[in-house]
């Protein structure tokens, strides 16, 4: 702001020193208690002239009880306000396109810069308008005359680095890009300010409220939408890097801040309607409180659908994340509004099933087990059937349909067997080889009425196929069960299930402990179905052996034979397995003693199950 001193000093060497002056005048704006209504009356001796041949007429607004409460300046100048309006070209609530167009204070302070530039540019013409370059000296006149103490006293603090809380709002600018650290998902966030004004709280603390915005997908629109910042009042000067938000120049690392920015932001715009990721890093959620939704951070380590489209019609939350107030197209965005594009992902996370927002920073591609299905303890019938209706489902199948358009679509498998024995690694192995998401739902989940199981069945289905989703509906003997003419609130559980998969149209597998209680209802809906026998010694040994390979560590047969011995299942030898290796790992002992810490945890198992009257695992082996 001060290096165009010169500019203003060349101004006034080239036109009158006092007609520009003439164009600005000040009235106080007051309320009269004897006429019960305002008026105007001038605050500065000036000649007498008529209030239209002012280019700004500086109206202080005077209460009734004779206290000053602001300051509003009436454009007067048709010349003057079209310039305004140029240099302010998109910035939003203007009131200079009105029928009497006004001003405020910040405004004109924000457009200082630009009326030094456009005064060079008009007087630099060779046929001069000097009407117009008289309103623009007026102008800048009025800033430089009535806020000239805020111009120094700013200029002074910035070149410092620091700013004071009464003069914070002259660092936001309209339309200037401003940084922004989001701590829920540890991010830097480029955006683009609206306004700022001072506001006070319901307590009368008072704060700068600084209103921005990004560019988002709301899951409705694509475009602008609203980000809000409070900056409390605080005495003396801050360093502006402290300030919850503060202009992008002013950061020590701005510019590989915005290169990073204009990255993420092509890669923001680049994602697809329904994106599935693998994440590691900090996430939130917002959680339903009597006060309205609450942001609470989380931690996902898994993988996650970015799905604006899913977030905003299944998340009773979605309302707390920031709505789109005006569209832009995908295809037509400038390097700085791929900066301001958010780096905030709305979706789901499967681990957790849990809506909320993600850091684009931690997504990355998902690395699938091209192999899942070779760690199955499954016959190779078995196992070639499913992998063979997977594949041609997927493929869109042979376009077989049932006599009812839109029914019979779907590939629904039955798996049964007791716990542990490879029921949910056969979803996870469908998953794997299709490219697709596993979302796992308990039959709990559902609920136990009638309403319940049919409104959250009728979204899971939805999402599920929305997404391309296999479903795995776990523990689902309540709805497998035979019906009877006494059960009457399960027979309508059943019911609304069995409707419900007529038009499901993606791959759902159910699992059950209890496959000789099913409805035959359901036995002519099932395209496959598998009952898994209890793990054998030859099939423990396989699940020992893979994930001793998995570990990359040696072991022998004979060693492979003593684990086998022990009746455990598939689970438990997984959790087994990984017990002893975090104690191993602890121990900085591994590999040497993975065997014996085995051993421990085998123990205990063994000890557990015979507390519980399960009946011993088995005696313990002596591995050493």
């Amino acid at each position: 702001m001060g290096e165009t001193s010169d500019t203003i000093l060349e101004a006034k060497e080239t036109g009158s020193d006092e007609l520009f002056k003439k164009r600005v005048a000040q009235f106080d704006y007051y309320y009269d208690n004897r006429t019960f209504s305002y008026k105007l009356r001038k605050s500065v001796k000036q000649k007498k002239e008529q209030k239209t041949k002012y280019a700004i007429v500086i109206r202080r607004q005077i209460d009734s009880r004779g206290r000053y409460r602001s300051t509003v300046l009436d454009i007067k100048s048709t010349d003057l306000c079209s310039v305004l309006l140029d240099i302010n070209k998109g910035v939003e609530d203007l009131e200079l396109s009105r029928a009497e167009p006004t001003a405020t204070e910040a405004l004109m302070y924000y457009s200082y810069p630009g009326l030094l530039q456009r005064l060079t540019v008009e007087q630099a013409k060779e046929e001069r308008n000097e009407p117009l370059i008289c309103d623009i000296q007026a102008g800048i006149f009025y800033v430089e005359q009535y806020l000239g103490k805020e111009l120094k006293d700013v200029e002074q603090m910035v070149s410092q680095r620091e700013i004071s809380w009464d003069t914070a709002w002259a660092l936001f600018f309209p339309n200037s890009l401003v940084y922004s650290y989001h701590s829920l998902t540890g991010q830097q966030m480029v955006l683009i300010v609206r306004r700022s004004e001072y506001e006070t709280h319901r307590d009368d603390t008072r704060y700068l409220e600084v209103t921005c915005d990004i560019i988002d997908d709301d899951g409705l629109e694509f475009g602008f939408a609203e980000r809000v910042f409070e900056i409390d009042e605080y005495s003396g000067t801050r360093p502006i890097a402290t300030l919850p938000v503060f202009p992008l120049r002013y950061h020590n690392d701005s510019e590989s801040i915005y290169a990073r920015a204009v990255e993420f932001g092509k890669r923001f715009v680049q994602l697809s309607t329904h994106s599935f990721h693998e994440i590691t890093g900090r996430a939130f959620t917002y959680l339903p409180t009597p006060d309205g939704p609450k942001a609470e951070q989380i931690f996902v380590d898994g993988r996650v659908m970015i799905s604006p489209s899913a977030h905003v019609r299944f998340c009773s939350t979605a309302s707390a994340f920031p709505a789109v107030h005006q569209t832009l197209t995908k295809d037509s965005l400038t390097d700085d509004q791929y900066a301001i594009c958010t780096p905030v992902l709305r979706g789901f996370a499967f681990d957790r099933k849990t809506w909320g927002g993600f850091s684009l920073a931690c997504l990355r591609d998902v690395n699938w087990n091209e192999t899942a299905f070779d760690a199955l303890v499954l016959g190779e019938k078995q196992k070639k059937l499913i992998h063979s209706l997977v594949r041609q489902h997927v493929k869109k199948g042979t376009g077989f349909d049932d006599i009812i358009k839109g029914k019979g679509l779907g590939l629904i498998g039955l798996l049964a067997g007791t716990p542990g024995c490879g029921k949910t690694l056969t979803a996870e192995a469908v998953a794997e080889v299709t490219h697709r998401p596993l979302y796992v739902l308990s039959a709990g989940e559902l609920g136990t009425t009638p309403d319940s199981v049919e409104q959250k069945l009728s979204s899971v289905l939805e999402l599920a196929q929305m997404w391309d989703a296999v479903l795995l509906l776990d523990e689902a003997e309540v709805f497998l069960t035979p019906r009877n003419a006494i059960d009457l609130q399960r027979n309508a559980l059943v019911a609304i299930f069995l409707r419900q998969l007529e038009y499901y149209q993606g791959i759902l597998i159910l699992t059950t402990n209890m496959p000789e209680q099913c409805d035959h209802a359901f036995e002519s809906r099932i395209h496959f179905s598998v009952n898994y026998p209890e793990l054998d010694f030859a099939s423990r040994k396989i699940i020992w052996a893979m994930f001793f390979k998995r570990g990359s560590i040696d072991i022998s047969d004979e060693e492979l034979c003593h684990l086998a011995l022990h009746p455990i299942n598939g689970r438990q030898i997984k959790n087994a397995f990984s017990s002893a290796l975090t104690i191993s790992h602890a121990n900085d002992s591994l590999p040497s003693t993975i065997l014996k810490d085995i051993d421990v945890v085998l123990s205990v198992l063994n000890d557990w199950q015979k507390a519980t009257r399960r009946g011993p695992a088995a005696d313990v082996v002596d591995l050493l």
